[in-house]
């Protein structure tokens, strides 16, 4: 059930991170005392299939991600998506065209529990997105809609009427390879200024081929895009010790 491939996006400005990120990309950013990629690699690790691959989009100082790897990480496959300044999915074009098959795709400022990779990668589905029900949405979250059979019917930033939140994660099955990959270059032709990869699950549903969810609450997981939840995520590992141990 684990995906072959799993592929982390690291390419961006991180700008909300600033001034942290003037000098070092966001995947490089210290949260008690371990780079963000740090945490997501050993997630990947555990996520992905025996023998499968890890890959790595860098874009925004992509050099320096690169001289992690090859110290930290010497297995793991980089790709560089060079107009990182522009919209995501030039990243998940990086990383999609540079594998085959299966993949699981996910982002590099979130730190999510190693026990979150099992009953995600256990959950069926040919389009799998990973969602929680126990979070307040903010204005900058991203939100989702289901269907009758609790499928994707609607995902974005701007529901006013949702179910869940979508967590960063997105399982694509052999099953799903080719429908997600057919809305994928839809939406990189429509829009590759500023489409995201969430729309290529709306994509999905608007073809009839919904995505399934799994809903991951209860487990918690931190995310790491601005500088108050930095500080809120670096608190909570050095204090609440069992977050730690099923994290790291």
């Amino acid at each position: 059930m684990k995906p072959n491939t799993v592929i982390l996006l690291a390419a961006g400005l991180g700008a909300r991170l600033r001034p942290l990120t003037h000098k070092v990309p966001k995947a490089l950013i210290i949260c008690a005392g371990w780079p963000l990629l740090a945490y997501d690699i050993a997630f990947a690790r555990r996520a992905v299939a025996p023998g499968g691959r890890i890959v790595v989009v860098g874009g925004y100082h992509e050099d320096l991600v690169k001289e992690y790897l090859e110290v930290e990480a010497p297995d793991i496959t980089m790709v560089v998506n060079p107009d990182y300044e522009k919209a995501n999915i030039l990243s998940v074009a990086a990383g999609v065209r540079a594998v085959d098959g299966d993949f699981l795709l996910m982002n590099v400022d979130h730190i999510y529990p190693l026990a979150f990779a099992d009953r995600f990668t256990s959950t069926s589905g040919d389009v799998v997105c990973a969602t929680d029900f126990d979070r307040k949405l903010g204005a900058d979250d991203m939100k989702i809609s289901l269907d009758a059979e609790r499928r994707v019917r609607r995902i974005s930033k701007k529901l006013e009427e949702f179910d869940c939140g979508y967590i960063g994660m997105t399982l694509v099955r052999p099953e799903g390879v080719a429908a997600w990959r057919e809305c994928f270059e839809s939406v990189l032709a429509t829009r590759p200024e500023n489409g995201v990869a969430e729309e290529v699950v709306q994509a999905l549903a608007d073809s009839g081929r919904p995505a399934s969810i799994c809903d991951l609450s209860g487990l918690g997981w931190l995310e790491v895009d601005t500088l108050g939840e930095l500080e809120t995520a670096e608190e909570q590992l050095m204090e609440d010790q069992d977050f730690l141990k099923r994290t790291w």
